[in-house]
């Protein structure tokens, strides 16, 4: 679980306002227009290197964006059984409906973070209603959730 991050040179001109993050146990909401930094931000969290990134506990960092839903990746992020549907419903469905199922079939143990990158993503209202509830259940199991979003 991560407790704060400062931005890297690389990224503080990707990420406009802040170069200094802190994040909090629990659902954390990254809200912000197209061009505003979020997705270098969850990157810089998940995996860059000369990020300055303080963690709390040793957990398994997961990040997903629209390429991570691409059935058609060379890597796969998915195995089994659980994976097969994803990848298979992927190639039929949209990005939000693959984000569903990613939600729904993997397990969030304490420590971890998950890093999700627009989950909303071509849903009213009242999906993103039902995606928050269900990354807010999932933060109560001791999972971090980072979300970049345009939905306030």
């Amino acid at each position: 679980m991560i407790s704060h991050i400062a931005l890297c040179l690389r990224h503080r001109g990707r990420v406009h306002g802040k170069k200094r993050f802190i994040f909090k146990p629990g659902l954390n909401i990254i809200i912000g227009p197209n061009g505003s930094g979020k997705t270098s931000l969850l990157e810089a969290v998940y995996h860059c290197p000369d990020c300055e990134r303080h963690q709390d506990h040793k957990g398994e960092y997961r990040y997903f964006n629209s390429e991570t839903m691409n059935p058609h990746r060379s890597e796969e992020p998915f195995r089994g059984v659980h994976g097969s549907i994803i990848r298979v419903r992927a190639m039929f469905s949209s990005h939000g409906e693959t984000m569903r199922d990613v939600l729904r079939f993997l397990k969030f143990k304490e420590g971890d973070t998950l890093l999700l990158d627009e989950p909303e993503a071509g849903h009213d209202f009242q999906w993103i209603s039902r995606i928050r509830k269900g990354l807010a259940k999932i933060s109560q199991t001791g999972c971090q959730v980072i979300v970049a979003s345009h939905h306030p």
